[in-house]
């Protein structure tokens, strides 16, 4: 939380559902959290606004598994994020789908609260100049049946899928 209190950070996110809220929202999305302790206090105040609320943190593999920046693994933000009050738990962005499998194997062990899973479409490389995902649609379709057989409620994307990745998403889950 750095230099800001608990409380004043608790604030900040009130302020911001109930202007949400005020706009129509029914429930949010606390996505692309590295520090557990701010996703809690995201998901403690949206719920104290009683909104519907998803959770979901980003993992680095390393030599040890799956972490945080902050040294959270996926079983333990799962946990913390249930007791906290999260209506659903998940992961996104920092990770192609293979990676995501794994991840969404390890949350799915420790909750039986619906799954969020959003993949980018591979870790970017920069080719004269340009970000690239290496994952293509048709690769990452290929993949969204193990997401499924792992128990992921909520599939999509994050960084570098295209309208075609989730037109491919799409097209899988209405064939079932």
């Amino acid at each position: 939380l750095g230099s800001v209190s608990r409380e004043q950070m608790k604030d900040v996110f009130i302020e911001q559902i109930e202007g949400m809220k005020s706009g129509g929202v029914d429930g949010i999305l606390v996505e692309t959290m590295f520090a557990l302790d701010e996703a809690q206090v995201a998901v403690e105040a949206a719920k104290s606004l009683k909104v519907f609320v998803m959770a979901t943190m980003t993992f680095t593999l390393g030599p040890r598994g799956f972490f945080t920046m902050t040294g959270v693994t996926p079983t333990q933000a799962t946990k913390e994020l249930e007791a906290t009050g999260a209506d659903v738990v998940g992961a996104n962005c920092g990770n192609g789908i293979d990676n995501m499998i794994l991840i969404a194997e390890m949350i799915r062990k420790s909750t039986t609260l619906p799954m969020l899973i959003h993949s980018n479409a591979g870790i970017p490389t920069l080719e004269k100049k340009d970000i690239k995902y290496p994952e293509t649609p048709e690769y990452m379709k290929s993949r969204f049946c193990k997401l499924q057989e792992v128990g992921v409620d909520i599939i999509g994307g994050c960084c570098g899928t295209t309208p075609r990745h989730i037109q491919e998403m799409s097209k899988l889950i209405k064939n079932q």
